[in-house]
């Protein structure tokens, strides 16, 4: 074999042979992967021309144009914040008229309404035990004035009795006296024996002992009835202040106004029971009115005493300032609130109690504020952007509004000073990111 192959190159002229198909053989999986590239290509190719096609066959849009408008410069103003909150119109003082003494309503002076001044009778009561109780005290009065009067006889009586007694006494020891120093001188003439000198010595001595004990009586009966007029004028002061507040409690039977002001309600009618104590009238000193807000608890910490404030009534203004912030929040449907009552500059005068009202209480002043006039703008763009002018053209810009105060919108964010925005509505072409302007149609907002 090896031979052969030998002879066969010799023959050859030495040539080599090589295979014809020198690279492997292409499987099916390899044909499908062609064919599926060059379907996408074809397709994307296609799809591409369609696109092409009906991007050049659309009808374009027209630009729009913007001939009747109004726009307004950014400038500067001044703000005042606040905090609105509802209230109700009512008066600052309010007195709950009550029954001093228990009783029967015998009959209404006033009713819810009526005016009244300091003094004047609302209703009067009815009450058997008071005047029982006023005749027992003037029976007691008499009773210990009538003790009284005893003593002071009797002390006047026994002071008059012991007078007597002692001027015997003393008379009696005088004429002991002189009868000893008779004795006594007739002893030393020996006309008397020493037996009745001493008689007569003895004499004098009770007789000192008589007006001594006399004026201890005297003295005691003078202590003794002392203290008995004393008891008795005590009794009298004791029957006499029963007597006085008998009396003082029959004239709290009419139950009086203690202020000058409007009957806001009764409670009680005639033939009710009225308890020591109990609520007979609400009377309210309409001079006085005041507004108590509810300030939401988020706003209340900007409120102080002293701020100005604009109050509305339904249709009338006024101005006042606040009084009083209440030291807590309470609950309510709107959420947590605070109580601010606010005071008016000037009397309102015929608002009547509880009458509704809305506050605007001015917490801050600021100057210098970027602000645009209010417009139809504002509600077409929903406050989310507006459209700046650019020679002639206007251009659609996301703006960030914020507070409101009288005709002036404050700009917080998207605009600056001296910028020139279109005011007029936007409804017409909101949808579009820029407009053309006539600059002959555009009128300044004021």
């Amino acid at each position: 074999m090896t031979s052969n192959s030998s002879d066969a190159e010799g023959r050859d002229g030495g040539r080599k042979y090589e295979p014809i198909v020198t690279s492997p053989a292409r499987t099916s999986s390899s044909r499908t992967r062609r064919d599926m590239g060059m379907l996408i290509f074809i397709v994307v190719v296609l799809v591409g021309a369609v696109l092409l096609a009906a991007w050049f066959l659309m009808p374009k849009e027209k630009p729009y144009l913007l001939s009747n408008y109004t726009f307004a410069h950014v400038g500067t103003a001044e703000f005042t914040d606040s905090v609105s909150a509802p209230g109700t119109v009512a008066p600052a003082t309010t007195v709950d008229v009550r029954a001093a003494v228990p009783g029967v309503v015998a009959q209404l002076s006033a009713v819810p309404g009526d005016e009244v001044n300091v003094g004047d009778p609302i209703c009067v009561l009815q009450s058997p035990e008071l005047v029982t109780r006023r005749d027992e005290a003037v029976r007691q009065v008499l009773a210990a004035e009538d003790a009284l009067a005893k003593a002071k006889l009797e002390a006047a009586q026994a002071e008059e009795r012991l007078k007597r007694e002692i001027l015997l006494a003393r008379q009696a020891l005088s004429d002991a006296s002189a009868r000893l120093g008779d004795m006594e001188r007739l002893f030393e003439a020996g006309a008397v024996s020493r037996s009745q000198v001493d008689e007569a010595r003895n004499e004098e001595t009770r007789a000192h002992m008589a007006l001594d004990a006399a004026e201890l009586d005297s003295e005691a009966a003078a202590m003794s009835n002392a203290l008995a007029i004393d008891t008795a004028t005590r009794q009298v002061a004791v029957a006499r202040e029963a007597l006085r507040s008998a009396e003082e409690a029959i004239t709290q039977l009419a139950v009086c106004s203690p202020i000058r002001g409007k009957v806001l309600e009764l409670g009680v009618v005639p033939g009710a029971t009225a308890s020591q104590g109990g609520v007979v009238a609400q009377v309210a000193d309409m001079e006085s009115l005041v507004v108590r807000a509810k300030v939401a608890s988020t706003d209340v910490r900007r409120v102080t005493v002293g701020q100005p404030a604009s109050i509305n009534l339904g249709g009338r203004n006024a101005t006042g300032a606040v009084r009083h912030v209440a030291p807590k929040a309470e609950a309510s449907g709107q959420g947590a609130t605070v109580e601010v009552t606010i005071g008016f500059h000037e009397q309102p005068g015929d608002i009547p109690p509880n009458s509704a009202a809305f506050v605007d209480i001015e917490v801050r002043k600021r100057t210098d504020v970027p602000s645009l006039p209010r417009g139809a703008y504002l509600a077409s763009g929903r406050e989310l952007f507006v459209y700046v002018i650019e020679g002639s053209k206007a251009v659609q810009r996301d703006v960030r509004f914020g507070s409101i105060f009288g005709n002036r919108i404050e700009v917080v964010d998207g605009l600056s000073v001296g910028e020139s925005v279109i005011t007029s509505s936007y409804e017409e072409f909101k949808d579009r990111r820029e407009i053309r302007v006539a600059p002959e149609g555009g009128r300044e907002s004021q």
